[in-house]
């Protein structure tokens, strides 16, 4: 799931967009209104916007953005006057979140968000396995277990999560091992090619100078 943060400190952007990627989201980070209006595609299903940005207003971002888009909206601000509340609920956002918050309990507040918008169920089938997302197992149709390790697992909860797009290597390295690890593009391979030998080669597909995606 892609998630969109706009906030201008970059320390709190780096820190949110860790504590996200750890959790299997796909993030992209923007430190001004320009920069979001860039970064911000259909693929986005939540964008974590502050108000007090340099080049301006979160607000006019919000107005701009409801003229084209329904996507979720939490604004995360220190401005907590009640007119400032107004408006943004005025402008359709999901949630208003007070600074300062802990990572962690934004974390946790977007996903119970995601979870509410976006059920997804815990098991899938797909050629010939059924992967369990809460239990972290994959198993054949009569119930043999495969032994993937916990980042051959976690990629494949990226890819699928992202099912509909196709996701760059960066974005995949940055969601299972962390953002400092986003230039390490030879850290993926080894993973991908027992992904593909332990289960199947299209459980995985390749594409060509862009990146990977779910093979459903």
């Amino acid at each position: 799931m892609a998630i969109l943060i706009v906030e201008d400190d970059v320390t709190q952007n780096n820190v949110l967009a860790g504590f996200l990627q750890k959790e299997g989201f796909t993030t992209s980070q923007a430190y001004t209104i320009a920069q979001a209006n860039e970064l911000f595609t259909p693929e986005i299903q939540l964008v974590v916007l502050d108000l007090n940005l340099p080049d301006g207003t979160g607000l006019d971002f919000l107005q701009e953005l409801r003229k084209h888009s329904n996507v979720l909206v939490i604004v995360l601000t220190a401005l907590d006057d009640e007119l400032t509340q107004l408006n943004v609920f005025d402008l359709k956002a999901d949630e208003y979140v007070d600074k300062p918050v802990s990572p962690l309990i934004m974390t946790r507040r977007i996903q119970a968000l995601m979870n509410r918008i976006y059920p997804q169920n815990d098991v899938v089938a797909i050629h010939g396995f059924l992967i369990d997302f809460s239990k972290y197992t994959v198993t054949t149709e009569d119930e043999t277990l495969i032994p993937l390790t916990s980042t051959e697992f976690n990629i494949i909860k990226v890819l699928y999560e992202n099912k509909t797009i196709t996701l760059t290597r960066e974005a995949i390295i940055e969601s299972v091992w962390g953002w400092e690890y986003k230039n390490d593009i030879r850290i993926l391979d080894p993973h991908i090619k027992n992904i593909r030998k332990k289960l199947c080669p299209e459980m995985i597909v390749t594409m060509k100078g862009i990146g990977y995606r779910f093979g459903a």
